[in-house]
């Protein structure tokens, strides 16, 4: 910053180019970081009210849902769970957050809510809390939808709908097995996306 007056316009642009690509080096370094330590440190497990972690969540994206147009449903309450509330913010804000990133429709909505595990399944008991973060955003390709869980896979060109380091799925994938419990994803291109998740 201190050389820039003095570059040529040539000089200048060089030097925004190199200013970019070590601030996305610094985010890769950060989320390798972050997802290192999510293997290591000790979750503090305890009985957790997810209403108030969701409303926290909720609250501090106010004003980009509001900017952003977004309609946010909550159908009904949540119910309490053992979990580590601290992470489980993380696992909503991520999931969240990328809803309103992949949105292109003029009228856009988020819901959030939970369902019992259905009997059918043979690696969730039945009765389970299952958690959905649901939009009608872009959606996901099928063949996309197990491949968006790998750190720094990105599906669009880093200027295409916000950019990001595209680690935020594979944070929120390890959270929820570091609790013993699965992530998945149902998704139709241009109609919506919905992740699903237990948390043991």
């Amino acid at each position: 910053e201190d050389y820039h007056d003095m570059l040529e316009a040539d000089g200048q642009q060089k030097l925004q180019t190199l200013q970019r690509l070590c601030q996305r080096l610094e985010a890769f370094i950060d989320s390798l970081l972050q997802f290192s330590r999510l293997g290591r440190v000790e979750l503090a497990v305890g009985e957790v009210d997810l209403n108030h972690v969701l409303d926290e969540v909720l609250d501090s994206l106010k004003i980009s849902l509001e900017q952003k147009h977004f309609t946010v449903r909550h159908p009904e309450r949540l119910p309490a769970v053992k979990c580590d509330g601290v992470r489980v913010r993380e696992i909503f804000r991520n999931l969240i957050t990328n809803a309103m990133k992949y949105n292109d429709k003029a009228d856009k909505w988020i819901e959030i809510g939970w369902q019992p595990a259905e009997e059918s399944r043979t690696d969730i008991p039945a009765g389970t809390p299952v958690f959905y973060v649901r939009d009608n955003g872009i959606g996901i390709p099928a063949k996309h939808q197990e491949s968006i869980f790998r750190i720094f896979k990105r599906l669009h060109g880093r200027d295409q709908y916000g950019g990001g380091t595209g680690s935020g799925l594979t944070i929120v994938k390890k959270i929820v097995e570091r609790h013993g419990g699965h992530i998945w994803v149902e998704s139709t291109v241009g109609e919506g996306t919905t992740f699903f998740f237990t948390l043991a």
